[in-house]
């Protein structure tokens, strides 16, 4: 690649990263001052962390760490993710079973009216990927009235928009349907958090056609608190992640960054008094001296982002792959692209593609393999499960994927089939609430 880019490329993406890593350790600094202890594994994590951010201070070599370290954060999110989608299935079905255990309001809706209302949301929009996404989350509420054959036709029949495009964008797809229909969990997700995986397994065993008054209450109040703590969890791993990101960049950075003296004494004045205060209990005094220093640091953040982004990376070629410098300043493109999980590349001669050039691309006969592959693995979590649990996991694999109706007429004959199939008056009109509720959170972003 051209030094000239590398240079204008890494200069912006280290002062925005050096400018924003002293405000993200900062801010954990003040959570800290407040709540000692990070939750789950998040306190090992910090700990190694301040161990990279001290050795990278001192010229030390530590992107080997810093890589392991930020692969263990994000395989630690990975089960975090995997907790939350598998709860949220037990959610839907909760929530479908409240009108049975309390007296709520009706919304007075029959199955007609409100198929007009859902279909006069769905088309008072021009866009189009909009429209798709309204269609989407109405599918996920709607009530699950199909036999698994049926099912796993409109799988199929979703996924069908894969053909003739790239395997991996179909492989991602098919990552997220057997994640959050249960259908393949990461391992370990027991270790360290005994209490939560036991949990589960109960949500799991439980019969919910059955569930006392007690139960149902007790089994609501124990997805509040799961709930709250995956997200406390998840948003210290997310918080590390940042900073975890900002000190790669610096590391990849650092060897064609052209920075001012004074400008990198003053970031590193604010990292070092965090690390500190963090290592040494500064404490107070620390915060004082703070003050004058981040005042300093306003408007730089958002001009070297807009800095940063003016610089035009090159599309990937298989050649480019193969270059070292390209694939540093692709993965400070990758890590600064607001993903903080996201992979990053690795030079390579190998590009992934065939010999002419064109990436593997999907056809019919890998497209039904791959389905029926998945379908075998939804018929052991199926056989394990109630129907309550299916349908709610069924109906989170139909809002997952790509919009598979070919007019407006089959949304409406599918909305209409959906409403009119399900004897359950109680869980249709939780159903009609939940959507009522979408549709007047979506009215009010207009």
């Amino acid at each position: 690649m051209e030094t000239r880019f590398i240079k204008k490329q890494m200069t912006a993406a280290y002062q925005y990263s050096y400018t924003r890593l002293a405000l993200n350790y900062y801010t954990l600094y003040e959570t800290l001052t407040e709540e000692p202890e990070l939750p789950g594994k998040g306190g090992a994590f910090l700990l190694t962390l301040n161990e990279l951010i001290g050795a990278y201070l001192e010229g030390k070599e530590i992107l080997n760490r810093l890589d392991q370290l930020r692969e263990e954060v994000t395989r630690e999110v990975e089960i975090l993710t995997a907790y939350t989608d598998c709860f949220q299935i037990y959610e839907y079905v909760l929530n479908r079973l409240e009108r049975s255990y309390k007296t709520l309001p009706e919304t007075g809706y029959n199955d007609e009216t409100f198929t007009d209302m859902l279909m006069a949301f769905i088309t008072n929009t021009k866009e189009s990927a909009v429209m798709n996404g309204r269609i989407r989350q109405i599918i996920g509420q709607l009530p699950v009235r199909l036999t698994k054959q049926k099912f796993y036709s409109l799988v199929l029949e979703g996924l069908s928009v894969y053909t003739g495009s790239p395997v991996d964008s179909l492989n991602d797809m098919m990552y997220t349907l057997k994640t959050e229909s249960m259908a393949s969990l990461p391992e370990g997700m027991a270790e360290g958090r005994r209490s939560l995986y036991e949990t589960l397994k109960q949500f799991g065993h439980m019969d919910y056609r059955s569930l006392s008054p007690e139960a149902f209450s007790e089994a609501q109040a124990k997805l509040m608190g799961v709930s709250a703590e995956l997200n406390e969890e998840a948003e210290c791993f997310v918080s590390l992640q940042e900073i975890i990101n900002d000190l790669y960049v610096l590391s990849l950075a650092k060897s064609d960054a052209v920075i001012d003296v004074s400008e990198e004494k003053l970031y590193r004045s604010i990292i070092t008094g965090v690390l500190n205060g963090l290592t040494k209990n500064g404490g107070g005094e620390a915060e004082e001296s703070f003050t004058a220093l981040l005042t300093q640091l306003e408007g730089r953040q958002e001009a070297y982002y807009e800095r940063y982004l003016r610089s035009e990376f090159p599309p990937e070629t298989p050649e480019l792959l193969a270059d070292p410098d390209y694939v540093r300043a692709g993965n400070v493109d990758l890590l600064l692209s607001g993903s903080s999980f996201m992979d990053l590349k690795k030079v390579t001669a190998e590009s992934g593609e065939e010999e002419d050039g064109t990436q593997e691309l999907v056809d019919r006969a890998y497209l039904e393999k791959t389905a029926e592959a998945y379908f075998g693995q939804l018929e052991t979590v199926f056989s394990g499960t109630s129907r309550p649990v299916m349908r709610a996991i069924m109906a989170k694999v139909l809002s997952d994927l790509p919009v598979y109706f070919h007019s407006i007429d089959e949304i409406k004959s599918y909305i209409r089939g959906s409403l009119e199939s399900c004897g359950d008056e109680a869980e249709k009109e939780t159903c009609k609430e939940l959507l009522e509720e979408l549709m007047d959170y979506e009215d009010k972003l207009v």
